[in-house]
């Protein structure tokens, strides 16, 4: 099963990460994902329909008209709380690559969906997505809004991230879910640049790249060349040269 997780990938160097890919092919990836990970929606009549239609629009960049039909559907499962909270998540995540692209207005719509799942879950009901997997995703939304924050905002919206990723690494870890949890130290890491902490950031990259080794990972050699960019930030002195003036 793909993982879908989402994480910001910088270029070597930078306080802000690199352009994104196009709205479009990502979120085709992300919807797809969330089809793959998500059970089919279990409603009579027109839900399923509503939610293709929905990400058909969404996928030709159509969202005015996408958005209220995934609302639509949303509230078409008053009467199947499992369903509507699969959908719930699926419809966080397209709000969230929008957010990254086109609409930050998006970000607090989507951080609802997450948290109406977490408090899903925490009634004792369970889903196919884990709780710690939802915080992390909840915590993207503050981490990638920060990235076109003012500076005063982004302290803020760092710090709720860098809690919520915490916060889903026990767990994690607990649950052998390796890859999200190598994809949550990575992105604990670059909140560590961001806020100014190298020190911290490089301890998360490592194990980000430990675990990336130990599964054998698509993410090792950009993982790997991050971490190597920021070791050179915290310790510019070890890679200078000898020459004399």
């Amino acid at each position: 099963m793909p993982d879908c997780s989402q994480k910001n990938r910088p270029e070597p160097n930078r306080s802000k990460p690199a352009a994104p890919p196009s709205l479009p092919s990502r979120l085709g990836r992300l919807l797809l994902c969330a089809a793959l990970l998500a059970p089919a929606i279990a409603a009579a009549g027109s839900t399923p329909e509503l939610v293709a239609e929905a990400e058909a629009l969404a996928l030709e960049g159509d969202y005015s008209a996408a958005l209220p039909l995934y609302e639509q559907a949303i509230a078409s499962l008053a009467g199947q709380p499992k369903a509507q909270h699969n959908l719930r998540y699926r419809y966080g995540i397209v709000l969230s690559a929008l957010g990254g692209e086109l609409r930050p207005d998006l970000y607090p719509l989507a951080r609802a969906q997450f948290e109406s799942v977490l408090d899903f879950l925490a009634s004792g009901q369970s889903l196919t997505h884990s709780p710690a997997r939802v915080r992390s995703a909840l915590a993207h939304t503050y981490h990638q809004q920060a990235a076109s924050a003012e500076a005063g905002q982004q302290v803020e919206l760092l710090r709720s991230a860098y809690f919520l990723y915490r916060g889903a690494v026990p767990e994690l870890a607990s649950q052998a879910e390796w890859h999200n949890l190598a994809i949550t130290y990575f992105n604990l890491g670059q909140v560590c640049e961001w806020q100014g902490n190298l020190a911290e950031a490089v301890d998360w990259l490592e194990k980000a790249v430990a675990l990336d080794r130990q599964h054998g990972f698509a993410d090792l050699e950009q993982d790997s060349a991050y971490l190597l960019a920021l070791r050179e930030q915290l310790n510019p002195s070890a890679h200078a040269t000898t020459t004399a003036l």
